[in-house]
Parts: C-alpha cells; structure tokens; sequence
C-alpha cells in the first residue's frame, strides 16, 4: 500500500472514531436528531438532554430492568417480559450489568463506561479480519474495521447503552474462534466449542442470533473434522436455560402483536431485507467494477452464464412481488423510505430487492453453507411485524467481510477501497443531515 493510500486509511479512521466520540459528547442520536420530538423527560431526569425517540426511549425501559435485578436477581423470573416489562430480548445483557457494582449504581456512568468498551467492538473485528484476509494490507484492514464506527446502528447503541453492541461482541469472540478453525484446517476442536459458546452468548442477548447455529453446523459437517453428536449436545445443553426461560417469557418466540395486525407478511420480510442488505453490498460491487474496469465484460459474461440462477431469482421475485404489502411508514430500510418519499411508489425499493437478492447470492460463492446463511438473512425477520435497518447493522456487514466469499470480495479490497471509504463516508453524512 502507498504513502498516500496509507494517510487516507488512517484519516479515515481517525475521523471514523472521532465521530463516534463526537456523537457520544453531544447526545446526537440518529433516530431522533432532525425530528421535532420533545427532550426525554426520563433522560432530562440524570441532566442528560436528547429528544426522544428510538435507542434514547428504549434506555428507560433497560435501565429500570437493570435495577430490578440489582435490586433483587429472582426479578429475572418474577417479570413476564412483553407484559411486565417492555423488554423483547434475552435479559443476559441486564443480567450482567446489574450484578457489577458501580457500574449498576449511576446511569451516567453507565453510559461512559458502555461507550468506551464499545469503541474496542472494531478491534474485534480487526482482528477476525486479519485472520481471514492474510493477503490484504493491514491498512485496508483498519478501514474496513473502522466502518463500523460510522454506521449509525452502531453510533446510537454505543451511545445509549444499547444491548446490541453486547451481542456484537458475543458474535465477533464467536467468529474469530470459528475462523481459528478454519486456519487450524480444523484440527484444534477447542475454538467450535468456545465458538458456539459466544455464538449461544449473542443469541442470549439478541434471539435471532440463534439461525446462525445451522450455518456453524453446516461449515463443521463440511469438513467432518468434529463429531457432530458432541456438538449438537453441546449446543442443546446451552440452550435448555434459554427454553425454559422462553416458557415463562413467550414474547420472545412471537414477538409483540398491535391488535393481531400484521405490518407485512412473510413474502414481504423478504423483499424488504433483500433491499436492505442491498445497502452494504452496492460499494463492494461498484469498487470491484472500479478496480477492475478493463475486464468488467468479463464479469457480465459470468453473470450470464448463470441463466437458470437468474431465472430462478427472477420467478422467485415475481412471486414474491405479488404478496408484497408493507403497512407501515416505520421501518422498511432506507431505500424503501426514499422510494416512497421521491416517487411515491415501490419501484427503486423493488430494484434494490431484486438485486440484492442477486448479489447477496453472488457473493455467497458456491458455497451451501454460504447459500444458507443468505437464506437465513433473507427470512429471520419475517414474524410480521415492523423491519428495522438496525437488525442488519452492523451484523451483516460484520458476516459479509467474515464468511462469504473470500476471492470475490478480495476482488473489491485489494487493489484500492477508496471508493468503499466514500461510499461509507456519504452514507454515514447523508443520514446525520437528511435522514
């Protein structure tokens, strides 16, 4: 890497990391920094002072848990949540902040000592980076970890003390273990164990890690290095607590319902994190075209080759086009919002879907496990109720980089990301002034 390219990816993430600090000293949060909400009365409370709104509401609701277990640890099982409690997830994340003194005693203090461990959530990922991608510049690296400093899902559950981040680090150990793995040719079964322990962390923060199981099994029975009963077993001591904790607490299986209206339906959750996923897929695709413009036919000539995947891709989204109804202006992602606000209509929401399907499948390589692991992104989110851009950041940018397709996405780092870097750069301005 040059000497100019190199003071890019260190500006880069200087500035990167100095938003995130910036966004923490003045309360900005991005859900509710252009709107006309009142200051959040509960916050104005401990003299801190944001308008209300998003990860800023959902505070009141974890730090009254938090004392509650303080307070007195049965409290986990007394409180049915959905009903008692407002809170739809795993309560680990409560659970372990409410048992470390000082900590648990002062909300402020809370808040900066969460945003400061936070910043170290990008290190993380660096380091799983650096052992999947031995043949990129330790620079690159940087800038492709410190992404995610900008990515408002981050900035605002960094800043509010979200649970989010707590799984973020649960599935970043779990990983950087599993990529041990595999460059241990998965000979050393101590990182699939500690693996799926952080795997099975994450989902006891935020449930819906749990459709990653299946992926991890399918990469173990790949390889048939690791006896698949001793995992299984393994997987399902870890996750009898959590059963028996979702008998008494039934909203975490099913979600929360208005009046048993659906805000969209199976067909739809589709489309709608298709295009959603689409966001984080356009600057790897435009910057492999960037880098590799003499032969870009060539890749169009690959890409049709594959008739029958596109084939099948098309009918699918014809089928599921014909299903699509979303009754909501919450949620959606941000394509689908822009769509509805400029044309009054679906139609670049509908493109963005198409060929995000699409890429998420052509970055998956012929991977089946990777094929999965798409699928599983695609229909997670399908309980009916409302789609958040913040389920997909910054997750699917941390399993993108981490497990699909190594060569391709090697294709659109190594010879420059500097578009990668203003795409990123744009998105993350463009949110902070219009969104």
């Amino acid at each position: 890497m040059d000497h100019n390219n190199k003071i890019v990816a260190y500006t880069f993430s200087i500035f990167a990391i100095s938003s995130a600090i910036i966004s923490f000293y003045l309360n900005i949060n991005l859900s509710a920094i252009a709107s006309y909400n009142e200051i959040n009365e509960y916050l104005s409370e401990f003299n801190i002072f944001t308008k209300n709104g998003g990860a800023v509401s959902d505070l009141k609701t974890h730090w009254k848990y938090i004392q509650l277990l303080k307070k007195d640890i049965n409290n986990l099982f007394l409180y049915e949540l959905g009903v008692d409690l407002k809170l739809l997830n795993y309560p680990l994340h409560h659970l372990i902040i409410s048992q470390i003194p000082f900590v648990n005693s002062n909300l402020k203090i809370y808040l900066l000592i969460f945003f400061i461990i936070s910043l170290f959530l990008p290190v993380l990922f660096y380091k799983c980076l650096v052992i999947k991608y031995e043949n990129i510049s330790r620079e690159k690296l940087l800038v492709l970890a410190s992404i995610i400093y900008i990515l408002p899902g981050f900035q605002y559950s960094a800043i509010w003390g979200n649970s989010h981040i707590t799984a973020l680090f649960f599935l970043l150990y779990s990983i950087y273990f599993i990529l041990k793995l595999e460059k241990s040719n998965f000979e050393r079964s101590k990182y699939i164990y500690c693996s799926i322990l952080f795997l099975a962390l994450a989902a006891y923060v935020k449930q819906f890690y749990v459709f990653l199981f299946p992926f991890y099994l399918l990469i173990i029975i790949k390889k048939k290095a690791i006896p698949i009963p001793k995992v299984i077993i393994f997987i399902s001591a870890l996750g009898l607590p959590g059963l028996i904790f979702l008998i008494k607490n039934p909203v975490l299986l099913f979600g929360l319902r208005l009046n048993d209206i659906n805000i969209t339906n199976f067909q739809s959750s589709i489309l709608i994190s298709s295009s959603i996923i689409f966001i984080y897929l356009i600057p790897f695709i435009f910057q492999y075209f960037y880098n590799n413009s003499i032969n870009y036919r060539l890749l169009f000539l690959e890409i049709l080759k594959k008739k029958s995947t596109i084939l099948i891709i098309t009918l699918v989204f014809f089928i599921l086009y014909n299903y699509f109804y979303y009754e909501s202006n919450i949620g959606g992602g941000i394509i689908y919002k822009i769509s509805n606000i400029i044309l009054d209509n679906n139609y670049i929401f509908l493109v963005s879907a198409y060929f995000g399907i699409f890429l998420i499948l052509y970055y998956s390589g012929n991977s089946i496990s990777n094929y999965f692991l798409s699928l599983s992104l695609l229909v997670t989110f399908s309980t009916g109720f409302f789609i958040f851009q913040k389920y997909f950041e910054p997750m699917f940018f941390i399993l993108l980089l981490s497990f699909y397709d190594k060569k391709r996405i090697e294709k659109s780092i190594i010879p420059g990301i500097n578009w990668i870097i203003f795409y990123f750069t744009t998105y993350y301005l463009a949110l902070n002034i219009i969104y």
